[in-house]
């Protein structure tokens, strides 16, 4: 496998992943192009090409990945939990939208599309933790949409030999991460903290997920775009899993501040379990995760102007 001294990668959606991604390939001194909905943010000026647009606009997209070698597909409108409403709308959306997506690469000559799937796609499964032969079987519509998207990209690839890599990713969390969004369960207890709010904790937080901390997250992006010769799919996470309730308690521990609780019952398109098997990640591309999660949330916490405990202090989390 090679690694390109320099590639021309395109962004399309600049959210919380895509940013931390942006200045990861703009430390490795790769030209940039963006298209998302929002102004370019002042750290990017002058350093990205960045295009204001709707991600459904086929003529924004084509202006952003003419001369593309690389193109990062990471929209959605939906998150794990959402119930199945709304059906037209976010297949519109999520679906054909990404469907265009995919015609417009092919006839821009772009070499190699990154889609940023979900954990999610896996469903219910009984073995941990989860490699990417096990089957797939989604009960979310989230979970649907991206599978779906999966196979779709698995098709161009075998009608015009683009090259796809499905990264199914994990929880990521992090500074930047939206607070007052509904994705990110971190983020969301930060929030709660942050406005002295209650924090929906569903069957007492017995839940099971495995997070990764934005920063590693961002380094698997750029490897699986930047290396030849990989599968097609390739899991992303952390390895590790945590319940909700040892999330909020680490959470707890670092900002030296309970949590206010109202106790809930599971819904039926929650997972219990996802822990992510990344030894494919690892062998093929090095891919270790290097902050865990004490560190990330300490990390988190600071970021949204926590003073950590006395505690916490001592705890090295440069």
């Amino acid at each position: 496998m090679k690694s390109p001294d320099k590639e021309c990668i395109a962004v399309i959606g600049a959210g919380f992943i895509g940013k931390s991604l942006i200045r990861n390939f703009l430390i490795k001194g790769h030209d940039i192009s963006v298209l998302d909905r929002n102004a370019c943010p002042a750290e990017f000026i002058g350093r990205v090409n960045w295009n204001v647009g709707n991600f459904n606009d086929q003529s924004a997209l084509t202006k952003v990945l003419q001369g593309t070698s690389v193109a990062y597909h990471l929209v959605s409108s939906t998150v794990p939990g959402d119930k199945h409403i709304g059906v037209a709308k976010e297949l519109q959306e999520n679906v054909v939208g990404s469907l265009n997506f995919i015609d417009v690469c092919i006839d821009a000559g772009v070499q190699r599309i990154v889609f940023a799937s979900s954990s999610s796609v896996y469903g219910i499964q009984d073995r941990f933790p989860i490699n990417e032969a096990a089957s797939t079987d989604p009960v979310s519509a989230h979970g649907i949409h991206k599978l779906t998207l999966e196979k779709f990209l698995l098709l161009a690839q075998h009608l015009h030999g683009i090259d796809i890599r499905i990264l199914r990713i994990s929880n990521p969390y992090g500074p930047e991460q939206s607070v007052l969004g509904r994705q990110g369960f971190v983020a969301i207890v930060v929030g709660c903290l942050l406005r002295d709010a209650p924090l929906t904790l569903r069957d007492m937080g017995s839940l099971v997920r495995d997070f990764i901390y934005i920063d590693d997250l961002a380094e698997g992006l750029v490897c699986s775009g930047l290396l030849d010769g990989l599968p097609p799919i390739i899991n992303i996470g952390s390895g590790k899993g945590y319940t909700l309730h040892e999330v909020v308690e680490v959470i707890e521990e670092c900002a030296g501040r309970k949590v206010k609780i109202t106790s809930a019952e599971a819904r039926s398109e929650d997972i219990p379990v996802s822990i992510m098997d990344i030894e494919l990640a690892h062998s093929l591309m090095a891919f270790t995760p290097v902050v865990e999660l004490h560190r990330g949330i300490a990390r988190t916490l600071i970021s949204h102007g926590f003073q950590l405990n006395e505690l916490e202090n001592h705890r090295n989390i440069s």
